[in-house]
């Protein structure tokens, strides 16, 4: 069980880095949250591996670390990613890739 725990761990963190790296947020603070509850969801299950691992009486595998550091890495970028929405809304631009921002409307009556 602490191998399974440990490789899905790293799959969700993986995944989850993933998905705040390159999802189009839209401006949407929302999806951070589900971002960041995945990367928790990670370090979560890769915490579970350890005492699985002594109880076999085996060392603990090196995927436990690694998941631990992808879902700390995708709660990072979420809480970037909030920060960039949240400033962006009072007209503060942060660097950051244009699709994590609304879109932005065109002038009325600008052909584009």
């Amino acid at each position: 069980m602490g191998r399974l725990f440990a490789w899905a761990a790293v799959l969700l963190g993986a995944g989850a880095l993933g998905i705040a790296l390159f999802a189009p947020l839209e401006g949407q603070a929302l999806r951070t949250v589900w971002i960041a509850g995945f990367g928790a969801a990670a370090m979560w299950i890769a915490w579970m591996a350890p005492s699985r691992y002594r109880r076999a009486g085996v060392r603990v595998s090196w995927a436990v670390p690694l998941a631990m550091v992808l879902g700390g890495l995708a709660i990072g970028v979420a809480i970037y990613a909030f920060i960039v929405i949240f400033a962006a809304s009072g007209g503060v631009e942060l660097p950051a890739p244009s699709y994590w921002l609304a879109p932005t409307a065109p002038a009325p009556g600008v052909p584009t």
